[in-house]
């Protein structure tokens, strides 16, 4: 049975919540951003390496991003691609997705031949090139990017606290090894070994010498982006939505100028796990601003929230003068390890671009970055309390 004290801190968060939602920038615009996680980084890589470790005992079968996420192929870019312009603002423009992604994941190879003492990395278009289906994967992100359709921004170097991985390695924990034989690095791991039970949160550190590996892997992301696309970032989302006022700081020496992420922060394991709340336009002691998500579209997590619980909420959002951040995942719009989850989901995304711009013409898609530029070339912002 849960505490009283559990029980009175959901509802502060909840009343929290209530509150800065109400809270910051405001516009009679109606702004649609989509704001879709997870690309270019690693997850399951195929049915038969699914099976395989669910046959040696290894526990995934909780998670759903472990049974169905996985690297986007060329037919999932192209039906997503076809569904996003297929619908067009009042502008003319198509709908847009911002692709958070992250740029490198781990070289599992060269990681073995050390001994596991080192952390070693690889593009993420390396990674692409053991993959089946994913030849073509790079030119059509950029083909999207020139129809506007996509546009990249940060969400790390590797989505994967690495630091904390080696050490799983090094020690042998039974099924982080089996995970790593098959190029996995996602599952669950036992709490009484490290109480944070997951090592995708990149930023959630524990000691000083983990902070500073994540400091020089932003630095490092930050430059490989560039890279890759031709540009700076200028937003980023935290992996599992943990940062400290340390990575802010770091991510502005790099040109992040807008911090995606929800109404409630949470800090990593180093500040005590402790809870921030940010509202729609906040700026913070390195002046960037917060981008907060108010609505989602993630019915492969949860079925209600869907084409209906959506709408609703975006309806809510322009209500009070608010800009629409939908939040998402890519592993509702990938099909190698389901496709009919991928194809349902596709039509129900295409349902709800289509009611969006039917209910709102006016309507305008944006990237996070463009709306970070609207807000903070705003000379007469407006703040709600």
């Amino acid at each position: 049975m849960k505490s009283f004290k559990y029980y009175m801190l959901a509802a502060c968060v909840r009343a929290m919540t209530y509150l800065y939602k109400r809270r910051g920038w405001t516009t009679n615009r109606h702004i649609v951003v989509i704001e879709s996680d997870d690309w270019g980084s690693i997850r399951m890589p195929s049915l038969e390496v699914r099976n395989e470790l669910i046959s040696r005992g290894v526990s995934i079968a909780s998670c759903i991003y472990d049974k169905i996420d996985t690297l986007a192929a060329n037919t999932d870019l192209e039906l997503l691609m076809e569904v996003l312009d297929s619908v067009k603002d009042g502008c003319g423009n198509p709908a847009k997705m911002t692709l958070d992604c992250v740029v490198a994941n781990p070289d599992f190879e060269r990681i073995k031949a050390n001994g596991f003492v080192k952390y070693e990395y690889e593009l993420f278009t390396e990674t692409l090139k053991r993959y089946p289906h994913h030849d073509r994967v790079f030119e059509l992100w950029k083909e999207g990017i020139r129809h506007n359709v996509f546009k990249p921004q940060f969400h790390g170097r590797e989505h994967l606290n690495a630091y904390l991985w080696l050490m799983l390695l090094q020690d042998k924990q039974p099924e982080v090894m089996k995970a790593f034989d098959k190029g996995v690095i996602s599952m669950d791991i036992d709490k009484r070994i490290d109480a944070r039970g997951h090592v995708l949160a990149a930023y959630n550190v524990k000691n000083e010498k983990e902070r500073n590996f994540v400091v020089q892997s932003i630095r490092e992301g930050g430059d490989l982006f560039e890279q890759l696309f031709g540009y700076r970032s200028k937003s980023m989302i935290a992996p599992c939505y943990i940062w400290d006022d340390c990575i802010e700081e770091v991510a502005a020496q790099v040109g992040i100028q807008y911090l995606q992420g929800g109404i409630v922060q949470t800090q990593s394991v180093l500040e005590k796990s402790s809870l921030k709340y940010h509202f729609m336009g906040e700026q913070n002691k390195c002046g960037q601003y917060y981008l907060t998500r108010n609505c989602f579209f993630e019915p492969t997590q949860d079925i209600s929230l869907g084409f209906d619980r959506c709408l609703h909420d975006l309806t809510c959002c322009f209500e009070l003068n608010k800009p629409a951040i939908i939040s998402t995942h890519r592993l509702n719009f990938v099909g190698e390890l389901e496709v009919k989850n991928r194809d349902k989901n596709l039509f129900e995304f295409k349902r709800l671009l289509q009611a969006i711009v039917q209910k709102y013409p006016d309507v305008e898609f944006m990237s996070s970055d463009e709306l970070g530029d609207v807000i903070s070339m705003d000379h007469n912002t407006k703040f709600q309390i």
